[in-house]
């Protein structure tokens, strides 16, 4: 599949990752769809820059992924505009820094709402609006989903992994659903970078974090390669090894 043209869904694309997956996706010539919940000002940032600098033609929508109704309408409004939705990357997450034994019942649904639930919502609007034709679905995940310290959060990573293998089969042959577990690219937004830089176990092999532009070197493989489907990447520098 072709980049150009195709109109692309990139969740939490506000700031950080999900923005220069955006901007580089634009630059490639995409449709591409700018959504936020919270981060308001950082998305109509991201979005203007877009609209003025790189291509017109791109969308700014607020959406809450807890919500199954509102997961569901994205799909909608986002086919309403451009007429069609090929790829959807589902980059929003929340990564809490919660224990086993704080951990919540509200704290965990929210995790699995968020980076599970409404994956499979997009997925399931996705296929319903393309039919047989061709599609993608990029999951971001995760290098490591058993976090003692972050307890919802790597299971509901470590079910997303199951996510993206069952609907490759499901959704096979005209959609392929692959996956990119992320080592270091940018420190966790709630720990400070020179702690976190402080840190070589951080890193693994390589030595080094990773560049936003080898995500989307990796994207955009998956993008334009047609036949691999079901599997997990891992972008972490040998890390997971």
């Amino acid at each position: 599949m072709k980049i150009s043209h195709k109109t692309i869904l990139v969740t939490g694309s506000s700031k950080r990752i999900g923005q220069e997956i955006a901007y580089y996706l634009a630059k490639k010539n995409a449709k591409v769809v700018i959504h936020y919940n919270n981060s308001k000002l950082d998305a109509y940032k991201t979005y203007n820059n877009i609209k003025k600098n790189i291509n017109p033609e791109c969308m700014i929508i607020k959406s809450n992924l807890e919500s199954v109704a509102e997961s569901r309408n994205l799909v909608k409004k986002i086919v309403e505009k451009f007429g069609s939705l090929d790829i959807v990357i589902n980059n929003a997450s929340i990564f809490n820094k919660i224990n086993f034994n704080k951990t919540t019942q509200k704290i965990w649904d929210k995790h699995f709402n968020i980076n599970l639930r409404a994956p499979f919502i997009l997925a399931q609007e996705l296929k319903n609006h393309l039919g047989n034709n061709p599609g993608k679905i990029i999951n971001l995940n995760d290098w490591k989903t058993t976090r003692k310290s972050r307890f919802a959060y790597g299971i509901s990573k470590f079910s997303l992994s199951g996510l993206t293998k069952s609907l490759a089969l499901e959704l096979s042959p005209s959609i392929q659903v692959n996956e990119i577990a992320l080592g270091a690219i940018l420190p966790p937004s709630d720990i400070k970078p020179s702690d976190y830089n402080k840190t070589k176990n951080n890193f693994g092999p390589s030595e080094r974090m990773g560049n936003l532009s080898e995500i989307n070197n990796l994207i955009e493989m998956l993008i334009t390669n047609d036949y691999v489907t079901g599997e997990t990447i891992n972008l972490d520098g040998g890390r997971h090894l």
